[in-house]
């Protein structure tokens, strides 16, 4: 009786994590989808919504992955194959894509509403801004790379049994460099790019106060440090589970450890969606859509004899 109710009581918890990736998936689809059809529509696109489109894909294939992932440790453990292989890959590419993507994110936002006049400033302004396309790029081939580079140092180092102390003395070097260069390079980057802009915006709302501006100029500058700050959190977060993803395995699993994982990326993609003005007025056509369809018998009628 015990065995028969812990047995239910962990498909519940499979049924509500999957739904949860479900939830995180449809999200980031739905910023991709409305960035993508704006741009097939003739509408430039910006290069703040080139990376967030960017980073919605890297997030998508992120909670895909680790459902796959999921499902094959559930049901197919026993099997080692090419595709699970793969899906690791991907999800470790997903994730360092993630990391480097959320720091040019946080880059491109400080170099936009910051209005510094420091020569070197202005270069890296420039810099950035006209080779976004190629940064979100580098950032993939980057993080494939570098995990494929480790993935094969690992492979290598128990294939050979008579130098197994070497190739490991290598591997370790090899590993702890891809982390300080996937990891600890754009955490830095992002952490002070974030702090710049909070900086930034708080000197420019006092200046506003001491002009006696009107607060409703003051809602923009409070909405932008709350989202900075929201971001370097998930962000944070994201990466501290990373980093520590052996010891949230032996606590919670493997379904607890994606879990925890993915929802903060989620969090994270809603907010933004809450402020960008284009994904909100998306949203709310939705919902208003919907509302007519379920509420008014009229269009439900009409819905029915078109």
């Amino acid at each position: 009786m015990a065995d028969s109710s812990i047995t239910v009581g962990y498909q519940i918890l499979v049924f509500s994590a999957g739904l949860s990736f479900l939830a995180g998936f449809l999200i980031n689809a739905f910023i991709v989808a409305v960035n993508i059809s704006e741009w097939k529509k003739g509408r430039p696109m910006s290069t703040a919504d080139k990376v967030i489109t960017s980073l919605g894909i890297s997030r998508m294939v992120f909670q895909v992955s680790c459902l796959l992932n999921i499902i094959w440790d559930i049901y197919f453990y026993r099997l080692r194959s090419l595709f699970i292989v793969s899906v690791i890959f991907l999800e470790s590419t997903s994730v360092y894509s993630s990391i480097w993507l959320s720091t040019l994110l946080s880059v491109v936002f400080c170099l936009k509403i910051s209005t510094l006049h420091n020569a070197f400033f202005l270069r890296l302004k420039i810099f950035v801004l006209n080779r976004v396309s190629c940064l979100i790029t580098g950032s993939v081939i980057v993080s494939s790379s570098n995990i494929l580079i480790v993935y094969s140092m690992a492979n290598f180092a128990i294939s050979n049994n008579s130098t197994r102390g070497t190739y490991n003395n290598l591997f370790l070097g090899l590993s702890i460099s891809a982390n300080i260069f996937l990891i600890v390079g754009p955490f830095l980057i992002y952490f002070i790019s974030s702090v710049l802009l909070i900086i930034h915006l708080y000197r420019h709302m006092s200046q506003m106060r001491s002009e006696r501006n009107t607060t409703s100029h003051l809602d923009i500058y409070h909405k932008t440090i709350k989202f900075t700050e929201f971001s370097l959190l998930c962000s944070t977060v994201y990466m501290l589970i990373e980093q520590t993803y052996p010891y949230f395995y032996d606590v919670f699993g493997l379904l607890g450890c994606y879990f925890f994982w993915q929802i903060f990326p989620t969090l994270h993609s809603i907010y933004l969606i809450y402020v960008t003005t284009k994904l909100r007025i998306q949203v709310s056509n939705m919902v208003h859509k919907l509302r007519r369809r379920c509420g008014d018998p009229k269009a439900s009628v009409e819905t029915v004899f078109q």
